[in-house]
Protein backbone atom coordinates (compact mmCIF):
# COMPACT_ATOMS: atom_id res chain seq x y z
CA UNK A 1 0.00 0.00 0.00
CA UNK A 2 2.78 2.40 0.96
CA UNK A 3 4.72 1.44 -2.14
CA UNK A 4 1.66 2.05 -4.31
CA UNK A 5 1.13 5.49 -2.71
CA UNK A 6 4.77 6.41 -3.38
CA UNK A 7 4.38 5.50 -7.04
CA UNK A 8 1.21 7.57 -7.39
CA UNK A 9 2.80 10.61 -5.80
CA UNK A 10 5.95 10.49 -7.91
CA UNK A 11 6.52 13.13 -10.58
CA UNK A 12 5.12 16.65 -10.95
CA UNK A 13 1.78 17.51 -9.40
CA UNK A 14 -1.11 17.52 -11.90
CA UNK A 15 -2.52 20.88 -12.96
CA UNK A 16 -5.75 21.47 -11.13
CA UNK A 17 -8.86 22.15 -13.17
CA UNK A 18 -9.95 24.29 -10.26
CA UNK A 19 -6.95 26.59 -10.86
CA UNK A 20 -7.90 27.00 -14.52
CA UNK A 21 -11.53 27.62 -13.62
CA UNK A 22 -10.51 30.19 -11.00
CA UNK A 23 -8.49 32.08 -13.60
CA UNK A 24 -11.46 32.11 -15.97
CA UNK A 25 -13.80 33.23 -13.17
CA UNK A 26 -11.47 36.08 -12.24
CA UNK A 27 -11.31 37.25 -15.86
CA UNK A 28 -14.97 36.64 -16.69
CA UNK A 29 -16.14 40.27 -16.67
CA UNK A 30 -13.41 41.30 -19.07
CA UNK A 31 -13.91 38.16 -21.14
CA UNK A 32 -17.51 39.17 -21.81
CA UNK A 33 -16.15 42.23 -23.57
CA UNK A 34 -14.75 39.92 -26.24
CA UNK A 35 -18.18 39.96 -27.86
CA UNK A 36 -17.94 43.72 -28.36
CA UNK A 37 -14.59 43.25 -30.07
CA UNK A 38 -15.84 40.40 -32.22
CA UNK A 39 -18.79 42.48 -33.40
CA UNK A 40 -16.28 44.99 -34.76
CA UNK A 41 -14.20 42.22 -36.33
CA UNK A 42 -17.18 40.89 -38.27
CA UNK A 43 -18.09 44.36 -39.55
CA UNK A 44 -14.72 45.92 -40.41
CA UNK A 45 -14.66 49.68 -40.91
CA UNK A 46 -13.27 51.63 -43.84
CA UNK A 47 -10.26 52.66 -41.74
CA UNK A 48 -9.02 49.06 -41.67
CA UNK A 49 -6.90 47.64 -44.50
CA UNK A 50 -8.73 45.23 -46.78
CA UNK A 51 -5.56 43.18 -46.78
CA UNK A 52 -2.76 43.40 -44.25
CA UNK A 53 0.46 41.57 -45.02
CA UNK A 54 3.29 41.31 -42.49
CA UNK A 55 6.81 42.51 -43.12
CA UNK A 56 9.51 39.88 -42.77
CA UNK A 57 10.28 41.16 -39.29
CA UNK A 58 6.60 41.19 -38.24
CA UNK A 59 6.11 37.68 -39.56
CA UNK A 60 9.11 36.41 -37.61
CA UNK A 61 7.72 37.98 -34.43
CA UNK A 62 4.23 36.57 -34.94
CA UNK A 63 5.53 33.12 -35.84
CA UNK A 64 7.29 33.09 -32.48
CA UNK A 65 3.87 33.08 -30.84
CA UNK A 66 3.19 29.70 -32.40
CA UNK A 67 5.29 27.96 -29.74
CA UNK A 68 3.12 27.75 -26.58
CA UNK A 69 5.83 27.83 -23.91
CA UNK A 70 4.95 28.55 -20.24
CA UNK A 71 1.49 29.68 -19.05
CA UNK A 72 0.27 33.11 -20.10
CA UNK A 73 -2.65 35.20 -18.82
CA UNK A 74 -5.87 34.73 -20.77
CA UNK A 75 -6.07 38.44 -21.57
CA UNK A 76 -2.59 38.39 -23.09
CA UNK A 77 -3.35 35.37 -25.25
CA UNK A 78 -6.52 37.03 -26.52
CA UNK A 79 -4.48 40.08 -27.54
CA UNK A 80 -2.00 37.80 -29.27
CA UNK A 81 -4.85 36.14 -31.16
CA UNK A 82 -6.02 39.55 -32.36
CA UNK A 83 -2.48 40.30 -33.52
CA UNK A 84 -2.25 37.04 -35.43
CA UNK A 85 -5.63 37.41 -37.15
CA UNK A 86 -4.95 41.05 -38.02
CA UNK A 87 -2.71 39.89 -40.88
CA UNK A 88 -5.27 38.63 -43.36
CA UNK A 89 -7.36 39.45 -46.39
CA UNK A 90 -10.59 40.75 -44.88
CA UNK A 91 -12.98 38.77 -47.03
CA UNK A 92 -15.84 40.16 -44.97
CA UNK A 93 -14.92 43.75 -45.83
CA UNK A 94 -17.76 45.33 -47.85
CA UNK A 95 -15.16 46.50 -50.39
CA UNK A 96 -13.85 42.98 -50.96
CA UNK A 97 -15.16 41.34 -54.12
CA UNK A 98 -12.41 38.74 -54.51
CA UNK A 99 -12.85 34.94 -54.54
CA UNK A 100 -16.24 34.20 -52.96
CA UNK A 101 -16.23 36.87 -50.25
CA UNK A 102 -17.22 35.95 -46.74
CA UNK A 103 -20.54 37.54 -45.97
CA UNK A 104 -21.02 35.59 -42.76
CA UNK A 105 -23.73 36.92 -40.49
CA UNK A 106 -22.97 37.80 -36.89
CA UNK A 107 -25.66 35.24 -36.15
CA UNK A 108 -23.42 32.56 -37.64
CA UNK A 109 -20.47 33.05 -35.31
CA UNK A 110 -22.82 33.49 -32.39
CA UNK A 111 -24.25 30.10 -33.28
CA UNK A 112 -20.69 28.75 -33.55
CA UNK A 113 -20.14 29.85 -29.95
CA UNK A 114 -23.21 27.87 -28.89
CA UNK A 115 -22.14 24.83 -30.89
CA UNK A 116 -18.62 24.95 -29.43
CA UNK A 117 -19.85 25.50 -25.89
CA UNK A 118 -22.19 22.52 -25.93
CA UNK A 119 -19.60 20.54 -27.92
CA UNK A 120 -22.09 17.81 -28.81
CA UNK A 121 -20.70 14.90 -30.79
CA UNK A 122 -23.11 14.86 -33.73
CA UNK A 123 -22.01 11.44 -34.94
CA UNK A 124 -25.40 9.94 -34.26
CA UNK A 125 -28.54 9.67 -32.20
CA UNK A 126 -26.91 8.20 -29.10
CA UNK A 127 -24.54 11.13 -28.50
CA UNK A 128 -26.73 13.97 -29.79
CA UNK A 129 -30.27 12.78 -30.37
CA UNK A 130 -31.96 16.10 -31.06
CA UNK A 131 -29.10 17.82 -32.97
CA UNK A 132 -29.06 14.62 -35.04
CA UNK A 133 -32.80 14.97 -35.66
CA UNK A 134 -32.45 18.68 -36.54
CA UNK A 135 -29.70 17.90 -39.07
CA UNK A 136 -31.86 15.27 -40.73
CA UNK A 137 -34.85 17.62 -40.83
CA UNK A 138 -32.80 20.52 -42.21
CA UNK A 139 -31.20 18.31 -44.86
CA UNK A 140 -34.67 17.13 -45.89
CA UNK A 141 -35.92 20.71 -46.17
CA UNK A 142 -32.89 21.83 -48.20
CA UNK A 143 -33.31 18.80 -50.49
CA UNK A 144 -36.91 19.84 -51.14
CA UNK A 145 -35.70 23.29 -52.19
CA UNK A 146 -33.67 21.73 -55.02
CA UNK A 147 -36.71 19.63 -55.94
CA UNK A 148 -35.32 16.30 -54.80
CA UNK A 149 -37.85 13.54 -54.01
CA UNK A 150 -38.74 12.37 -50.47
CA UNK A 151 -36.17 9.57 -50.84
CA UNK A 152 -33.40 12.18 -50.73
CA UNK A 153 -30.96 12.62 -47.90
CA UNK A 154 -27.61 14.12 -47.11
CA UNK A 155 -25.10 15.16 -44.52
CA UNK A 156 -23.27 18.29 -43.41
CA UNK A 157 -19.56 18.38 -44.24
CA UNK A 158 -16.64 20.73 -43.73
CA UNK A 159 -17.21 22.22 -47.18
CA UNK A 160 -17.65 21.67 -50.90
CA UNK A 161 -14.28 19.95 -51.34
CA UNK A 162 -15.30 17.15 -48.98
CA UNK A 163 -18.84 17.00 -50.38
CA UNK A 164 -17.51 16.70 -53.95
CA UNK A 165 -15.08 13.95 -52.98
CA UNK A 166 -17.83 11.98 -51.25
CA UNK A 167 -20.05 12.35 -54.31
CA UNK A 168 -17.35 10.94 -56.59
CA UNK A 169 -16.97 7.95 -54.24
CA UNK A 170 -20.73 7.34 -54.34
CA UNK A 171 -20.78 7.60 -58.15
CA UNK A 172 -17.91 5.11 -58.37
CA UNK A 173 -19.59 2.62 -56.06
CA UNK A 174 -22.95 2.97 -57.83
CA UNK A 175 -21.89 2.91 -61.47
CA UNK A 176 -18.82 0.67 -61.83
CA UNK A 177 -17.34 -2.52 -60.42
CA UNK A 178 -13.92 -2.58 -58.69
CA UNK A 179 -12.45 -4.43 -61.66
CA UNK A 180 -13.44 -1.48 -63.86
CA UNK A 181 -11.73 1.19 -61.74
CA UNK A 182 -8.55 1.32 -63.92
CA UNK A 183 -10.69 2.05 -67.02
CA UNK A 184 -13.11 4.43 -65.31
CA UNK A 185 -13.55 7.89 -66.81
CA UNK A 186 -15.28 10.99 -65.48
CA UNK A 187 -16.15 14.23 -67.22
CA UNK A 188 -15.72 17.84 -66.11
CA UNK A 189 -15.66 21.10 -68.04
CA UNK A 190 -12.70 23.43 -68.44
CA UNK A 191 -14.47 25.70 -65.92
CA UNK A 192 -14.87 23.07 -63.18
CA UNK A 193 -13.36 23.94 -59.80
CA UNK A 194 -9.94 22.37 -59.22
CA UNK A 195 -11.07 20.76 -55.95
CA UNK A 196 -12.58 18.01 -58.13
CA UNK A 197 -9.12 17.14 -59.47
CA UNK A 198 -7.79 16.91 -55.92
CA UNK A 199 -10.70 14.66 -54.91
CA UNK A 200 -10.12 12.33 -57.86
CA UNK A 201 -6.43 12.05 -56.95
CA UNK A 202 -7.23 11.23 -53.31
CA UNK A 203 -9.67 8.51 -54.42
CA UNK A 204 -6.92 6.76 -56.36
CA UNK A 205 -7.81 7.66 -59.93
CA UNK A 206 -5.17 8.81 -62.40
CA UNK A 207 -5.05 12.18 -64.11
CA UNK A 208 -5.82 10.67 -67.53
CA UNK A 209 -9.12 9.35 -66.18
CA UNK A 210 -10.45 12.90 -65.87
CA UNK A 211 -11.77 14.03 -69.24
CA UNK A 212 -12.05 17.79 -69.71
CA UNK A 213 -14.95 18.92 -71.88
CA UNK A 214 -14.68 22.30 -73.58
CA UNK A 215 -17.07 25.07 -72.60
CA UNK A 216 -19.07 27.18 -75.03
CA UNK A 217 -18.95 30.95 -75.54
CA UNK A 218 -20.95 31.39 -72.31
CA UNK A 219 -18.46 29.25 -70.33
CA UNK A 220 -20.98 26.42 -69.99
CA UNK A 221 -20.17 22.79 -70.67
CA UNK A 222 -20.53 21.98 -74.36
CA UNK A 223 -23.19 19.27 -74.49
CA UNK A 224 -22.29 17.84 -77.92
CA UNK A 225 -18.62 17.63 -76.93
CA UNK A 226 -19.62 15.77 -73.78
CA UNK A 227 -21.82 13.31 -75.65
CA UNK A 228 -19.19 12.67 -78.31
CA UNK A 229 -16.39 12.16 -75.80
CA UNK A 230 -18.39 9.70 -73.68
CA UNK A 231 -19.33 7.60 -76.71
CA UNK A 232 -15.75 7.59 -78.01
CA UNK A 233 -14.34 6.56 -74.64
CA UNK A 234 -16.85 3.73 -74.31
CA UNK A 235 -16.03 2.52 -77.84
CA UNK A 236 -12.35 2.54 -76.82
CA UNK A 237 -13.02 0.18 -73.93
CA UNK A 238 -13.22 2.76 -71.15
CA UNK A 239 -15.91 2.83 -68.44
CA UNK A 240 -17.57 6.27 -68.24
CA UNK A 241 -19.35 6.63 -64.91
CA UNK A 242 -19.60 10.29 -63.83
CA UNK A 243 -20.20 13.77 -65.20
CA UNK A 244 -19.82 16.85 -63.00
CA UNK A 245 -21.85 19.94 -63.85
CA UNK A 246 -21.35 23.35 -62.28
CA UNK A 247 -24.11 25.48 -60.82
CA UNK A 248 -22.32 28.78 -60.36
CA UNK A 249 -18.75 28.54 -61.66
CA UNK A 250 -16.34 30.34 -59.34
CA UNK A 251 -14.89 32.55 -62.08
CA UNK A 252 -17.96 33.50 -64.09
CA UNK A 253 -20.99 32.37 -62.10
CA UNK A 254 -22.01 30.35 -65.16
CA UNK A 255 -24.64 27.65 -64.81
CA UNK A 256 -24.21 24.54 -66.93
CA UNK A 257 -27.27 23.29 -68.80
CA UNK A 258 -28.08 20.67 -66.20
CA UNK A 259 -31.25 19.50 -67.94
CA UNK A 260 -29.35 18.65 -71.14
CA UNK A 261 -26.43 17.12 -69.23
CA UNK A 262 -28.94 15.02 -67.27
CA UNK A 263 -30.27 13.69 -70.58
CA UNK A 264 -26.77 12.61 -71.62
CA UNK A 265 -26.18 11.12 -68.18
CA UNK A 266 -29.42 9.12 -68.36
CA UNK A 267 -28.76 7.81 -71.88
CA UNK A 268 -25.15 6.88 -71.06
CA UNK A 269 -25.80 5.58 -67.54
CA UNK A 270 -23.63 8.21 -65.85
CA UNK A 271 -23.96 9.61 -62.36
CA UNK A 272 -24.69 13.35 -62.56
CA UNK A 273 -23.12 15.32 -59.75
CA UNK A 274 -23.61 19.08 -59.53
CA UNK A 275 -21.01 21.25 -57.86
CA UNK A 276 -23.35 23.87 -56.45
CA UNK A 277 -21.02 24.84 -53.62
CA UNK A 278 -21.53 28.49 -54.50
CA UNK A 279 -24.66 28.72 -56.63
CA UNK A 280 -27.06 26.22 -55.05
CA UNK A 281 -28.05 28.86 -52.49
CA UNK A 282 -29.98 30.55 -55.30
CA UNK A 283 -32.60 27.86 -54.64
CA UNK A 284 -33.63 29.97 -51.64
CA UNK A 285 -33.96 33.18 -53.68
CA UNK A 286 -37.20 34.98 -52.91
CA UNK A 287 -37.69 36.60 -56.34
CA UNK A 288 -35.90 34.14 -58.64
CA UNK A 289 -36.48 30.61 -57.29
CA UNK A 290 -36.85 29.32 -60.86
CA UNK A 291 -33.08 29.70 -61.30
CA UNK A 292 -32.53 26.45 -59.47
CA UNK A 293 -35.29 24.29 -60.96
CA UNK A 294 -32.85 22.30 -63.12
CA UNK A 295 -31.07 21.02 -60.01
CA UNK A 296 -33.77 18.37 -59.72
CA UNK A 297 -32.03 16.46 -62.51
CA UNK A 298 -28.94 15.80 -60.41
CA UNK A 299 -28.07 12.60 -58.57
CA UNK A 300 -26.08 14.55 -55.99
CA UNK A 301 -25.31 18.17 -55.15
CA UNK A 302 -22.50 19.82 -53.20
CA UNK A 303 -23.65 22.97 -51.41
CA UNK A 304 -21.72 25.36 -49.16
CA UNK A 305 -23.45 27.27 -46.41
CA UNK A 306 -20.28 29.30 -45.85
CA UNK A 307 -20.45 30.81 -49.31
CA UNK A 308 -23.93 32.26 -49.88
CA UNK A 309 -25.90 31.27 -46.79
CA UNK A 310 -23.89 33.67 -44.62
CA UNK A 311 -22.14 31.07 -42.47
CA UNK A 312 -18.59 30.96 -41.15
CA UNK A 313 -16.13 28.63 -42.84
CA UNK A 314 -16.70 24.93 -42.24
CA UNK A 315 -20.36 24.62 -43.27
CA UNK A 316 -20.90 22.42 -46.32
CA UNK A 317 -23.47 19.85 -47.39
CA UNK A 318 -23.82 16.88 -49.66
CA UNK A 319 -27.35 16.11 -50.87
CA UNK A 320 -28.20 12.90 -52.74
CA UNK A 321 -31.38 11.95 -54.56
CA UNK A 322 -31.40 8.54 -52.87
CA UNK A 323 -30.27 8.53 -49.25
CA UNK A 324 -29.42 4.83 -49.44
CA UNK A 325 -26.46 5.68 -51.70
CA UNK A 326 -24.68 7.31 -48.77
CA UNK A 327 -25.04 4.13 -46.76
CA UNK A 328 -23.83 1.94 -49.61
CA UNK A 329 -20.55 3.86 -49.78
CA UNK A 330 -19.85 4.79 -46.17
CA UNK A 331 -21.58 2.33 -43.83
CA UNK A 332 -19.40 -0.27 -42.20
CA UNK A 333 -20.15 -2.76 -39.44
CA UNK A 334 -18.60 -2.08 -36.07
CA UNK A 335 -19.31 -3.93 -32.83
CA UNK A 336 -17.75 -0.92 -31.11
CA UNK A 337 -20.58 1.46 -31.99
CA UNK A 338 -23.45 -0.18 -33.90
CA UNK A 339 -25.19 -1.29 -30.72
CA UNK A 340 -25.63 2.39 -29.79
CA UNK A 341 -28.02 3.13 -32.66
CA UNK A 342 -31.21 4.60 -31.19
CA UNK A 343 -33.50 4.70 -34.21
CA UNK A 344 -34.01 1.80 -36.59
CA UNK A 345 -36.00 3.91 -39.07
CA UNK A 346 -33.27 6.50 -39.69
CA UNK A 347 -29.59 5.76 -40.42
CA UNK A 348 -26.91 7.16 -38.14
CA UNK A 349 -24.87 10.07 -39.46
CA UNK A 350 -21.61 8.21 -38.86
CA UNK A 351 -22.86 5.68 -41.45
CA UNK A 352 -23.56 8.39 -44.03
CA UNK A 353 -20.15 10.04 -44.31
CA UNK A 354 -16.45 9.82 -43.56
CA UNK A 355 -16.42 11.47 -40.15
CA UNK A 356 -17.17 9.72 -36.89
CA UNK A 357 -16.65 12.34 -34.20
CA UNK A 358 -18.06 15.51 -35.75
CA UNK A 359 -19.40 18.89 -34.61
CA UNK A 360 -23.07 19.80 -34.86
CA UNK A 361 -22.44 21.89 -38.01
CA UNK A 362 -26.08 21.93 -38.99
CA UNK A 363 -26.99 23.82 -35.83
CA UNK A 364 -25.12 26.96 -36.94
CA UNK A 365 -27.02 27.15 -40.22
CA UNK A 366 -30.25 26.24 -38.44
CA UNK A 367 -29.68 29.12 -36.00
CA UNK A 368 -29.27 31.65 -38.83
CA UNK A 369 -32.25 30.39 -40.85
CA UNK A 370 -34.43 30.14 -37.75
CA UNK A 371 -33.57 33.68 -36.63
CA UNK A 372 -33.79 35.44 -39.98
CA UNK A 373 -36.63 33.47 -41.50
CA UNK A 374 -36.59 32.14 -45.03
CA UNK A 375 -37.96 35.31 -46.64
CA UNK A 376 -35.18 37.48 -45.26
CA UNK A 377 -32.54 34.94 -46.27
CA UNK A 378 -34.03 34.89 -49.77
CA UNK A 379 -33.96 38.69 -49.91
CA UNK A 380 -30.28 38.72 -48.89
CA UNK A 381 -29.47 36.31 -51.71
CA UNK A 382 -31.42 38.49 -54.15
CA UNK A 383 -29.45 41.50 -52.93
CA UNK A 384 -26.21 40.07 -54.32
CA UNK A 385 -27.80 39.22 -57.67
CA UNK A 386 -29.26 42.73 -57.90
CA UNK A 387 -25.92 44.39 -57.09
CA UNK A 388 -24.06 42.51 -59.82
CA UNK A 389 -26.74 43.47 -62.32
CA UNK A 390 -26.37 47.08 -61.19
CA UNK A 391 -22.61 46.92 -61.71
CA UNK A 392 -23.29 45.64 -65.21
CA UNK A 393 -25.69 48.50 -65.92
CA UNK A 394 -23.25 51.12 -64.63
CA UNK A 395 -20.27 49.70 -66.53
CA UNK A 396 -22.26 49.52 -69.77
CA UNK A 397 -22.87 53.25 -69.61
CA UNK A 398 -19.15 54.06 -69.53
CA UNK A 399 -17.24 54.53 -72.78
CA UNK A 400 -14.28 52.22 -73.23
CA UNK A 401 -15.54 49.39 -71.04
CA UNK A 402 -16.52 45.86 -72.06
CA UNK A 403 -18.62 43.22 -70.32
CA UNK A 404 -16.88 39.85 -70.78
CA UNK A 405 -19.40 37.72 -68.89
CA UNK A 406 -22.82 39.10 -67.92
CA UNK A 407 -23.94 39.25 -64.29
CA UNK A 408 -24.81 35.70 -63.28
CA UNK A 409 -25.45 34.60 -59.70
CA UNK A 410 -23.95 37.85 -58.36
CA UNK A 411 -20.68 37.45 -60.35
CA UNK A 412 -19.64 39.67 -63.24
CA UNK A 413 -16.47 40.00 -65.35
CA UNK A 414 -15.58 43.12 -67.31
CA UNK A 415 -12.53 45.05 -68.48
CA UNK A 416 -11.37 48.48 -69.49
CA UNK A 417 -10.99 48.47 -73.26
CA UNK A 418 -10.08 51.86 -74.68
CA UNK A 419 -9.34 52.13 -78.39
CA UNK A 420 -5.94 51.62 -80.00
CA UNK A 421 -4.60 49.17 -77.42
CA UNK A 422 -3.18 45.74 -78.09
CA UNK A 423 -4.43 42.76 -76.09
CA UNK A 424 -1.15 42.75 -74.22
CA UNK A 425 -1.62 46.41 -73.27
CA UNK A 426 -5.22 45.80 -72.25
CA UNK A 427 -4.14 42.93 -69.99
CA UNK A 428 -1.50 45.14 -68.46
CA UNK A 429 -3.75 48.12 -67.78
CA UNK A 430 -6.53 46.00 -66.24
CA UNK A 431 -4.04 44.23 -63.98
CA UNK A 432 -2.76 47.64 -62.92
CA UNK A 433 -6.31 48.81 -62.10
CA UNK A 434 -6.76 45.86 -59.73
CA UNK A 435 -3.42 46.53 -58.04
CA UNK A 436 -4.07 50.25 -57.62
CA UNK A 437 -7.50 49.68 -56.09
CA UNK A 438 -5.97 47.34 -53.52
CA UNK A 439 -2.98 49.59 -52.85
CA UNK A 440 -5.27 52.55 -52.17
CA UNK A 441 -7.51 50.39 -49.95
CA UNK A 442 -10.42 51.24 -52.22
CA UNK A 443 -11.53 47.75 -53.17
CA UNK A 444 -10.30 44.19 -53.63
CA UNK A 445 -11.26 43.21 -57.18
CA UNK A 446 -9.34 40.24 -58.47
CA UNK A 447 -8.25 39.67 -62.04
CA UNK A 448 -8.96 36.45 -63.90
CA UNK A 449 -8.00 35.32 -67.38
CA UNK A 450 -10.87 34.52 -69.71
CA UNK A 451 -9.50 32.98 -72.89
CA UNK A 452 -6.41 35.12 -72.78
CA UNK A 453 -8.15 38.33 -71.70
CA UNK A 454 -7.46 39.76 -68.24
CA UNK A 455 -10.81 40.61 -66.67
CA UNK A 456 -11.82 42.43 -63.51
CA UNK A 457 -14.07 40.04 -61.60
CA UNK A 458 -16.54 41.07 -58.91
CA UNK A 459 -18.54 38.78 -56.65
CA UNK A 460 -21.19 40.99 -55.04
CA UNK A 461 -22.67 38.89 -52.23
CA UNK A 462 -21.64 41.07 -49.27
CA UNK A 463 -24.84 42.22 -47.62
CA UNK A 464 -23.29 45.44 -46.25
CA UNK A 465 -22.93 47.19 -49.59
CA UNK A 466 -25.72 49.05 -51.36
CA UNK A 467 -26.60 50.82 -54.59
CA UNK A 468 -24.74 54.02 -53.70
CA UNK A 469 -21.61 52.06 -52.86
CA UNK A 470 -21.71 50.30 -56.23
CA UNK A 471 -22.17 53.52 -58.19
CA UNK A 472 -19.35 55.21 -56.31
CA UNK A 473 -17.06 52.22 -56.88
CA UNK A 474 -17.71 52.15 -60.63
CA UNK A 475 -16.93 55.86 -60.76
CA UNK A 476 -13.60 55.27 -58.99
CA UNK A 477 -12.92 52.27 -61.23
CA UNK A 478 -13.30 54.40 -64.33
CA UNK A 479 -11.01 57.14 -63.02
CA UNK A 480 -8.41 54.60 -61.91
CA UNK A 481 -8.45 52.91 -65.31
CA UNK A 482 -8.06 56.19 -67.19
CA UNK A 483 -5.18 57.17 -64.92
CA UNK A 484 -3.49 53.80 -65.38
CA UNK A 485 -3.83 54.06 -69.17
CA UNK A 486 -2.41 57.58 -69.15
CA UNK A 487 0.60 56.41 -67.13
CA UNK A 488 1.08 53.51 -69.52
CA UNK A 489 1.09 55.81 -72.52
CA UNK A 490 3.56 58.12 -70.82
CA UNK A 491 5.64 55.15 -69.72
CA UNK A 492 5.57 56.27 -66.07
CA UNK A 493 4.43 53.14 -64.28
CA UNK A 494 3.42 50.33 -66.57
Amino acid sequence: MAQHADIKSAGPAPISKRDIQTEIDNEWTSLLKIFDGLRAVTTPGTDEPIKKSPTRQERAGVEGLGVPGPPHPISQVIEEAYTIFDYRLRLNDPSCFEFIPSSSSQLAWLADVLVSAFNANAAGSFTAAVPWAVENALVGWLASKVHFPPTAGGIFTSGGSMANMMAIAIARDTKIRPSEFPKATMYVSDQTHFCLSKAVKVLGFQEHQIKTVTSDSSYRMNIESLRTQVIQDRDNGMCPFLVVASFGCTVTGAIDSIEKIAEVAYNESLWLHVDGAYGASAALSRSRPEIATELEGADSIAWDGHKWLFQTYGCGMLLVREKCRLLSSFQVQSSHIDYLAQNDSEPELYDMGLELTRPARAMSLWFTLRTLGIDRVGALIDHGIDLAEMVQGEVKQLPGWEILTPATLAIINFRYRPGRCTEEQLNKVNSEVSQRLMASNTAAIMTVKLRGKVALRMCCINTRIGCRDVKRLVYVLNNTARSALEDMVLGDSI
